[in-house]
């Protein structure tokens, strides 16, 4: 089913809500051609609109609309508004005449409504909240639940859906929101294509550092795989180049011959690497001295660690630590240290 998503841009809205919107539906339509390359006609088209309901023409800049089908079905994308408080935002709602009737009548035409950050503020002076599942920014979730008490509230999702009304509450849940209008629209299967590609999934972020062509493109088997796994599950271990083959399931002269071929190193020089990168995770991170950041890092001897880390950074650990530590100097605080007041009319500034 063809869809037009209608961008409603708003004095003092958040534009970018609206242009990243498109890039979602944009990637959609893409997404969707690889596997309908027959098909003229995507998914989904989009229109800029002002509070009247008129077309404004999109920046040059942005990506073109397909044309729009005859028998596209509407939803309308209600960005939040830039607010500096509660009484700010109100003064907003009250100038919004124009938009909240616009918003009243696509819903009372069976539109589809969906909304981010504060935008449900709108939709509830519009009248198409009362009843209903909505969330909204949390800076400002106490003032809407007393101001608006018929609105069921849920503050434990990036995105709700309640009928044919769509809302997120964080700004940044505006790309998660656009992929529940794809899933309303053309299905599960597209909205998850899209999902895989345009967020963060940690699992399939972690998974893709096991295919780096470094390691894995010449070769179709799994020794450099199951090799550099036990490896990093064993960084603080002694190094045996015969348990690393055992773990590979291969003869310790086909795990160098493998990791030669791929990795364009040994498994001792990939294991060092990891040793290095730990060092320096701890010494930006924690108090630890050398000889505790050398023992967490599977050596017994500071000083030929101490060459390692200099040969592979360019400095040594101590010179490591001063240019990148992302703590306080200090090795206690005290909870009832004295903060320096600054003098009046200067900026107060924090030191780590």
């Amino acid at each position: 089913m063809n869809a037009c998503i209608d961008l409603l841009c708003l004095p003092n809205c958040l534009s970018g809500t609206l242009f990243s919107a498109i890039d979602v539906l944009h990637a959609a339509n893409k997404l969707w051609h690889l596997h309908h390359p027959r098909r003229k006609t995507p998914p989904f088209s989009w229109r800029l609109l002002d509070s009247d309901g008129a077309e404004q023409p999109l920046p040059a800049w942005l990506p073109a609309s397909p044309a729009r089908p005859a028998a596209a079905r509407c939803a309308l994308l209600v960005p939040g508004l830039d607010m500096d408080s509660v009484p700010q935002l109100k003064q907003q709602l009250d100038r919004a005449d124009k938009a909240l009737r616009l918003i009243a009548l696509r819903h009372a035409a069976g539109d589809v409504i969906a909304t981010n950050y504060n935008g449900a503020a709108l939709l509830a002076r519009a009248g198409i909240l009362d009843g209903r599942n909505a969330t909204i920014t949390w800076l400002i979730a106490g003032w809407f639940s007393s101001s608006h008490p018929r609105v069921k509230l849920l503050m434990d999702r990036p995105v709700t859906q309640d009928g044919g009304v769509f809302c997120s509450g964080a700004p940044a849940a505006a790309t998660e929101l656009v992929l529940e209008l794809v899933r309303h629209f053309a299905g599960d299967e597209l909205a998850q294509r899209c999902t895989n590609g345009l967020l963060y999934l940690p699992a399939r972020f972690e998974q893709s550092a096991q295919t780096l062509s470094a390691l894995s493109t010449p070769t179709r088997d799994s020794v450099v795989f199951k090799a550099r796994r036990w490896l990093e599950q064993h960084v603080a271990e002694p190094y045996s180049l015969g348990r690393v083959a055992a773990a590979a399931a291969v003869s310790s002269r086909t795990l160098l011959r493998h990791f030669r071929e791929v990795a364009d190193m040994t498994p001792l020089d990939y294991l060092q690497q990891l040793r290095v990168e730990r060092a320096k995770l701890l010494l930006e991170v924690t108090m630890l001295d050398l000889p505790g950041i050398v023992e967490q890092c599977g050596y017994d001897d500071p000083c030929a660690f101490r060459r390692l880390f200099r040969r592979q950074t360019g400095l040594t650990p101590a010179a490591y630590r001063r240019a990148y530590a992302l703590r306080a100097s200090r090795r206690r605080w005290r909870a009832d240290d004295a903060m320096p007041q600054p003098e009046i009319g200067q900026a107060s500034q924090v030191r780590v």
